[in-house]
């Protein structure tokens, strides 16, 4: 006989009410727990909205845009080429263009002039134009002279309101004055009224009128600005294609760009920004810049949604055996398994909503502050505090299904309620079976074939030549497959609790007790494993990408000269028409100038045998070729004319040993065999800018090694022979000087030497392909000439130090550049540790939640040992364990499975056959989340469960 009454059945009317109105009360009768659930729900939310934010006050609007790049003019005009039919520009975007030969218009107002017009011609007479011009300069600063950027033409106009502002004193009103940023004064050391000298382009004096800010400058920028002309002497009219002209009055639209732009125009339009043409109007609109943000905002907050759903889910899951009675009690006046799932997920969304509410509400108030803290004074970096509403939307009802998913798996068994032993107070052990952990270890199989087979399609994807579409899927699969890992590991993960549960029990009765509770109870320990090896997994992930780009990095950087080396090459612009390279004579001048900004470094001038310019790289020596003044001021020259230039000779053999037939260079130099690639140095046509014979002494010779030369090295330079620094040059320890009057002629060289040479490899690739002693370079009459200064400083330099050695070598020759060799930019070491550090974080507080999940749920157990007489040596040794167990094995699997997609990734090749994403694994961070992070979540269990004293009660079933 059925008792049910007909308004708590799950199909009559009124029963949703009914058990929405009860789950609100239940979440009521416990706030702490309705806190977390919901304070669970409202952190990942709280981070996604402030990402989400931030990121959309970066993107300015059109109307922000507009006063960004236009200020109060109505558009801005470039002119980029000479007269092309073809040309076509991006509506948004003037410097996005490019000809295309369908979209010539054979009736538009084309110039049939071979050189660029003037922009003034391209608008009636009497158009109001200005003139913003940029160009370097070279300032004397308080330490020295710094190399800067200046403007010339009329920035402080009022018309470039909003883009330039004064933000002191007065414009200039002649060509003796000029303005500057705020952090300009400081740099150099003076105040509004003094004066600013500059030593290049032009050396001359200014007073300083006034300061002013530029929208898209942070306030640490040092800048110039002043009248048209003044820094550099050109006049915009004489410099048309590096010129911007603003139109103050004279709007234009999008049809009137497309006939600007035939003339070699660009235009970017108030007009065309505020009201743009359809999409699809030019075949150069450029794409959204924020399309791999927003990926990475979806697998951000899928994961961090996924470890909610698992953590609220272990927490109404214990929430549920709490509430067991009162569920018994519904169940016994007449609610059917609807009503019950209904009563637990109406919970779910509630708290769901509660926390999407909350954590809405500070996520927007945290990037607020962020960007208080975090601006730099341009307003190009946050044009505007903007909500993305669609995303706050999306975030919101991901939030609230998160909350529902969490309580469905806990509604789904509150369903299955056996009243009976409900209301008697007893709790059934959970049901082990083979299905699930045998359906795990199928989906972490299935899991890594799918990843391996993405790591095989994106092989075949860049070989022989890249297919973009093939590529995105092989990435599909890396990510599907570790998902899928995830998901098998969390079926496993009961019958791997199990395990350790065995393994543990010869560590004492508190291992024993702890291991055993977390087998016993997988409803709130396997969620708890899964959230912690989801946040190692993606962490590992992160941290593994992070450490490739990183190698990339470093193994493809180019080093000119040692670390921490300053040099100063001697080939530099002349001054004097046709203002060409010229190899300068002022080395020595150069050296005393380092020598004094760096008094405990020695600088050397290095000398070397010219290579071939450009034009003679692969000239026909009977047609003729053009002489270099450089070239043949240290080189012969042939019967007909034509400079003969040294060069080594690379031996075929090492550049490719698998074929043994290619001996003559000629051919090897032309081989595109994959197999045996030639390195970017030692082809030679690609090395136009390096010499590669250098004649020296033997400090010269470590001064380019960076570091000391070998006993053998100084041996072999001592017997007049050479040393090589890649062994590509050696043959039968020999190196082989030919001279030739081209590149083309390496099969018949004019001449050729052999000298005995022997290998040193500097730490880093440099580009001194063979160095040999001056009494060598004699002996087989090399012509050489001094082309580099340098000096090792051990260290970096200070600013201070950079200003002046540049004010040094800028009184030497205002066309000499000093360089300083960093290095690669290291990135990779802060970001791993910076990971670490919060993967750290979320693993405490996982581990936290769990851990107070399992005493509120086992504290009549931990009555029981107390009632018994459990010293607390055994309590501490209980929360030791099950920290040890959830936190351990969750970091295990999941830097296990993070290292899969990376594998995969690696498998990726070019066509040279190396790997693209080199599997290289940030080892000691990996191990310290491995060991470090679980011994610290342990430690922190012990040390507070030791002082816990429960009582034991046995109250009857109805009080």
């Amino acid at each position: 006989m059925s008792a049910e009454p007909s308004s708590l059945a799950g199909g009559r009317p009124g029963s949703t009410r009914i058990a929405f109105r009860i789950a609100r009360r239940m979440a009521g009768q416990s706030p702490g727990r309705s806190a977390l659930i919901a304070l669970l729900v409202a952190i990942p939310v709280l981070g996604l909205v402030g990402i989400t934010t931030v990121d959309a006050s970066n993107v300015a609007t059109p109307a922000e845009r507009v006063v960004l790049e236009l200020g109060s003019t109505e558009a801005r005009v470039q002119i980029v080429s000479a007269p092309e039919p073809k040309l076509i520009q991006a509506p948004l975007n003037d410097g996005s263009w490019g000809t295309r030969d369908d979209i010539a218009d054979a009736d538009a107002l084309q110039s049939i002039e071979p050189t660029p017009v003037a922009a003034a011609s391209l608008f009636s007479k009497g158009t109001s134009m200005l003139s913003i011009r940029s160009t370097a300069v070279v300032a004397e600063t308080k330490d020295g002279l710094g190399s800067f950027s200046a403007v010339q033409g009329q920035p402080w106009d009022p018309a470039f309101a909003g883009k330039w502002d004064v933000t002191a004193g007065s414009a200039p009103t002649n060509d003796e004055q000029i303005m500057v940023t705020a952090a300009t004064l400081d740099r150099l050391g003076v105040k509004l009224g003094s004066t600013a000298t500059f030593a290049a382009p032009v050396v001359a004096s200014f007073t300083i009128s006034g300061t002013i800010r530029s929208a898209t400058l942070d306030d640490s920028v040092v800048a110039f600005y002043g009248l048209p002309g003044v820094f550099d002497g050109v006049m915009p009219d004489d410099a048309d294609l590096m010129t911007e002209w603003y139109l103050p009055d004279t709007p234009l639209t999008w049809s009137q760009i497309r006939d600007l732009n035939p003339r070699g125009a660009t235009v970017l339009s108030r007009n065309v920004l505020l009201d743009p043409p359809p999409a699809g109007s030019s075949p150069f609109d450029g794409g959204s810049s924020g399309d791999f943000v927003d990926l990475f905002l979806v697998l951000l907050g899928a994961f961090a949604l996924f470890e909610v759903a698992l953590l609220a889910g272990a927490a109404f899951t214990v929430g549920a055996r709490t509430q067991q009675r009162t569920l018994a009690t519904l169940a016994s006046v007449g609610g059917d398994r609807r009503m019950l799932f209904r009563v637990m997920s109406f919970g779910g969304i509630i708290l769901g909503s509660l926390g999407a509410a909350l954590g809405t509400v500070l996520g927007l108030g945290a990037a607020w502050i962020f960007m208080q803290f975090s601006a730099n004074g341009s307003a190009s970096r946050y044009p505007g505090f903007h909500l993305d509403l669609l995303s706050l939307l999306v975030i919101a009802a991901f939030a609230v299904l998160a909350g529902w998913c969490a309580a469905a798996v806990p509604a789904r068994a509150a369903g299955r309620i056996d009243v009976l032993a409900a209301l008697r107070g007893a709790q059934r052990p959970p049901r082990v079976t083979r299905r699930r952990p045998v359906a795990g270890l199928v989906l972490l199989v299935l899991g890594a074939v799918i990843a391996v087979t993405g790591g095989l399609v994106e092989l075949a994807a860049f070989a022989p030549t890249y297919q973009m579409g093939l590529a995105n899927f092989g990435i599909g699969l890396i990510v599907a497959g570790p998902v899928i890992m995830q998901i098998g590991a969390v079926f496993v993960a009961p019958l791997i609790l199990r395990w350790a549960a065995r393994l543990a029990s010869r560590f004492g009765p508190g291992a024993r007790l702890a291991t055993r509770d977390v087998a016993r109870n997988p409803g709130r320990s396997v969620p708890a494993l899964a959230a912690i090896m989801s946040c190692v997994f993606v962490a590992t992930f992160a941290m593994t990408l992070i450490s490739t780009a990183q190698l990339n990095s470093t193994k493809d950087y180019t080093y000119p000269v040692p670390l921490n080396t300053a040099w100063v090459g001697l080939n530099a612009y002349g001054n004097e028409p046709p203002y060409e390279f010229v190899m300068q004579d002022s080395g020595p001048e150069v050296v005393e100038a380092l020598d004094s900004a760096f008094p405990d470094a020695h600088a050397r001038l290095l000398s070397s045998a010219a290579d071939p310019p450009g034009d003679l790289q692969f000239s026909n020596p009977e047609a003729g070729a053009v002489e270099s003044d450089a070239a043949t001021s240290a080189n012969a020259t042939a019967a007909d004319g034509v400079p003969v230039f040294a060069y080594p000779r690379i031996n075929p053999g090492t550049v490719c040993p698998s074929d043994a037939d290619q001996n003559d260079m000629a051919t090897t130099e032309m081989r595109t065999d994959i197999r045996c690639p030639t390195p970017y140095y030692l082809d030679m046509r690609m090395s136009v800018g390096n010499d590669h014979i250098w004649v020296g002494d033997l400090d010269d010779f470590a001064a380019i090694l960076g570091e000391p030369v070998s006993e053998q090295s100084r041996a072999t330079l001592a017997a007049g022979g050479a040393v090589s620094t890649y062994e590509q040059y050696l043959a039968d320890e020999t190196v082989i000087v030919d001279w030739m009057t081209s590149l083309d002629s390496t099969d018949s060289p004019d001449r050729s030497v052999t000298l005995a040479a022997t290998l040193q490899q500097p730490e880093h690739p440099l580009p001194y392909a063979v160095f040999m002693l001056e009494s060598t370079a004699d002996s087989m009459k090399l012509d050489y000439r001094p082309t580099m200064v340098i000096s090792s400083l051990g260290t970096a330099p200070t600013q201070a130090e950079k200003d002046h050695v540049l004010g040094t070598v800028t009184a030497v020759s205002p066309n000499l550049n000093v360089q300083v060799e960093p290095g690669p930019q290291v990135f990779g070491a802060s970001w791993t540790w910076a990971l670490l550090g919060l993967t750290a974080v979320i693993a405490l507080v996982t581990a936290s939640i769990t851990i107070g999940l399992a005493r509120a749920d086992g504290h009549r157990d931990n009555a029981v040992l107390t009632s018994l007489g459990a010293s607390p040596r055994v309590r501490r040794a209980f929360g030791f364990w099950q920290a040890v167990v959830i936190v351990g094995l969750g970091s295990v699997i999941g830097v296990l499975l993070g290292l899969v997609p990376s594998l995969a990734l690696s498998l990726t090749r070019d066509t040279a056959g190396l790997s693209l994403l080199p599997f290289a694994p940030p080892w000691l961070q990996l191990a310290l989340i491995v060991v470090a992070v679980p011994a610290v979540v342990a430690v922190g269990g012990a040390l507070t469960a030791g002082g816990n004293r429960t009582r034991f009660s046995n109250r009857a079933a109805f009080d």
